[in-house]
């Protein structure tokens, strides 16, 4: 796997919504085990909104997709403060947070890409 090859990776929308489809999934997990209903209105908007950029891609589908990513940046300080903590930072810690940060990064790429119009080999 060359460079370009791991650039295309990294633009294609697919991996993007992929990894942001994994991290809704585990916080419908959380909603119904562990935070409540409730905590489904906001996992059901991401949904929505990385449903809806996979969907429509270019443009548009990089606006969609930039809101959910932003709301993840926004976190990071508490993610960063998940690890240093006093309390020891488990399993769920040392995966959930990298995993977080890798989409993050799938999402500017596929962000860039589908604002500049740059596809994967011309794939869509």
């Amino acid at each position: 796997m060359g460079l370009s090859d791991m650039i295309d990776f990294l633009r294609d929308m697919r991996n993007a919504a992929f990894a942001n489809g994994a991290i809704v999934v585990f916080h419908i997990y959380v909603a119904f085990f562990l935070e409540g209903l409730y905590f489904l209105i906001p996992v059901v908007i991401v949904g929505g909104l990385v449903a809806g950029a996979y969907y429509t891609k270019g443009k548009v589908g990089a606006g969609l997709l930039a809101i959910p990513t932003l709301g993840y940046i926004l976190l990071v300080p508490e993610l960063i403060n998940a690890l240093s903590s006093e309390n020891t930072p488990g399993v769920v810690e040392y995966v959930l947070i990298p995993f977080w940060m890798v989409t993050i990064v799938l999402n500017l790429f596929a962000i860039q890409a589908e604002w500049t119009g740059i596809n994967n080999a011309g794939v869509d």
